[in-house]
């Protein structure tokens, strides 16, 4: 007897056996079972995905002459009949090769005959989009008001082809792709009933490679079956279709994640002398990359069933930003068809793994950026004031050698400190620290109210930091072009900010006048008034403003964390808190 081919020897016979279009059996079980089966159908989806199988079980069903329930009994000479293909009443059509007006006018004129044998004459026109326009037009009447005992299935991989004519006389069953765990289940049964030995690392392999097929799946284990000699590995299915281990995936996402470029080229460079087909590598990694982003926002998805070890994906999944991994995806889904149409796919796969892993190292960094920047807001807001009951008095420290005239001690609001003028105790007042008041001039002149410390410029600089604070959360790149300017001198509302020499392009990009006018929009937003910004270079180092303030926002962190006081030991200097 001829060799039958695995798709077509474990075809599916009953409506149980047909896997994945649950949603369809049941319909049309239901139908049959209570006799209202309609008189057109169209069977839409991907191929392999059972539309034909699943027409002539419905054919079977309509005719069998022995059924009990909705099943056909695959016993009756009806039945057996049709599964080999030799039933007078179900004619199968190939429209791409019958697609004209004249086979559309013959199929009319035989449709009128009743059937020899079963009860209804069924026709399955395959790949029905295929057919011209006049032949729709003229298949229109037919399909809307056939012979009693006619019924018509049409099948088409491409239902946006088909004129809506033709959709709105007909119940629409749409097949979806099949589940890799479903194709793994279905190729053990058919391995096991056809005395195949199979790695389950290669049934993945396969499910994978089948892309919601089952007729793809099954042929590629035919396939394997015949190159191996009835036992198929995972080496062997690699070999036939040309793709890369699960480990090659593996590294080369490790790679991405840690934005090493050299060492996921040096891969590319490894796989090309191997012989890998590079296209068929970039679908594999897109896919791959896919499954990682499904399991990073879904964990326990069903698309990791088809990779293996449900906790090594994990694991490469966490080694990602959720956004580095989306640019990656995206970067990698249309490098395939970029390097279809190139002259030399390998450099487009290269730039894409550059790119790939620049977009994640800079979503990685915007990510703790981010994280800084929420962490910083909240340890400027205000200190609450802490129970009276827990807040003490600081110990003042004994008078030390070389002690910097006019420094004062940092406390928490509601706290008494003394007073370094001998004036005794006073309450802590955190708007007028001062770091370097001038020792001759009162903070506060009578009739007047607080004034702002030091001159005019220390007033700038120490604002600055907030100012930079606002242009990192509203203009980033403007901010890391300012990263090393400081106010330098100021004449009024006139402020000069300096760049250190060598920094020539900050300052050139920062003296743009849409960059100046938002620096000087930003002055007046802070600090009010009408200002005006210019530009210089300048050699050496000037500390920065807010270095000061770091030193002070930790001892009134560290004290309002641990709800402690500070101890200033006698002699120690109070100067070297700053």
């Amino acid at each position: 007897m001829t060799y039958l081919a695995l798709y077509r020897k474990w075809r599916p016979q009953t409506f149980g056996e047909i896997i994945g279009q649950e949603h369809i059996t049941r319909t049309l079980k239901n139908a049959v079972e209570s006799g209202r089966t309609g008189h057109a159908y169209l069977f839409c989806g991907t191929r392999g995905t059972g539309k034909t199988t699943t027409a002539k079980v419905l054919a079977k069903a309509l005719n069998c002459t022995e059924r009990v329930g909705p099943e056909p009994c695959n016993r009756c000479e009806v039945c057996k009949n049709i599964t080999d293909g030799l039933s007078v009443d179900v004619i199968e059509i190939d429209a791409a090769s019958n697609r004209g007006i004249d086979e559309i006018r013959d199929l009319r004129e035989k449709i009128k005959f009743a059937p020899a044998v079963a009860k209804y004459r069924v026709y399955i026109i395959d790949e029905v989009h295929m057919l011209t326009n006049e032949a729709f037009n003229a298949l229109l009447k037919t399909l809307e008001e056939p012979p009693r005992h006619a019924v018509l299935i049409l099948a088409t991989t491409e239902p946006h082809k088909v004129p809506l004519t033709i959709l709105s006389r007909c119940q629409r069953f749409d097949f979806r792709r099949i589940e890799p765990a479903d194709i793994i289940k279905r190729l053990s049964e058919v391995a096991a009933g056809a005395n195949l030995e199979v790695e389950a690392e290669a049934l993945r392999l396969i499910a994978r490679a089948a892309e919601g097929g089952l007729r793809d799946a099954l042929s590629i284990l035919d396939q394997g079956a015949a190159f191996g000699e009835l036992k198929i590995t995972v080496a062997d299915v690699h070999n036939i279709l040309g793709t890369v281990r699960i480990d090659a995936l593996n590294r080369m996402a490790g790679h991405l994640a840690a934005g090493e470029t050299g060492s996921a080229l040096n891969l590319v460079a490894d796989l090309t002398s191997e012989g890998k087909d590079l296209r068929f590598f970039a679908r594999e990694m897109a896919a791959y990359l896919r499954a990682l982003l499904l399991e990073k926002i879904v964990p326990g998805s069903s698309a990791r069933e088809a990779w293996g070890d449900p906790a090594m994906m994990a694991a490469k999944a966490a080694e990602f930003t959720t956004e580095g991994l989306l640019r990656a995806v995206e970067i990698m889904a249309g490098t395939e068809q970029e390097m279809k149409w190139s002259s030399q796919p390998g450099i487009i796969l290269e730039l894409a793994l550059v790119k790939a892993c620049r977009a994640v190292t800079l979503t990685r960094e915007s990510s703790l950026l981010a994280r800084l920047e929420a962490l910083e807001e909240k340890l400027n807001k205000p200190v609450q004031a802490a129970p009276a009951e827990k807040a003490g008095t600081i110990k003042k420290a004994a008078p030390g050698a070389g002690k910097p005239a006019g420094l004062v001690r940092a406390g928490l609001p509601g706290e008494t400190i003394k007073d370094p003028a001998g004036r005794g105790e006073k309450p802590y007042q955190p708007a007028s620290v001062e770091t370097n008041p001038d020792p001759g001039r009162s903070s506060e002149e009578p009739g007047r109210g607080p004034q702002p410390a030091g001159t005019a410029l220390e007033r700038v600089k120490n604002s600055w930091r907030e100012i930079m604070n606002i242009m990192r959360r509203e203009r980033l790149p403007l901010y890391y072009n300012y990263l090393r300017a400081q106010p330098l001198d100021l004449k009024g509302e006139s402020l000069v900010v300096g760049f250190p020499e060598g920094e020539g392009l900050a300052r050139e990009m920062a003296d743009r006048p849409e960059q100046k006018k938002y620096l000087e929009s930003l002055l007046k937003r802070i600090l009010k008034g009408e200002w005006q910004v210019s530009f210089k270079s300048y050699r050496g180092t000037i500390e920065p403003s807010e270095k000061r303030h770091d030193d002070l926002d930790k001892v009134v962190d560290v004290k309002r964390r641990f709800g402690g006081e500070e101890i200033i030991l006698d002699g120690e200097d109070e100067g070297s808190l700053f």
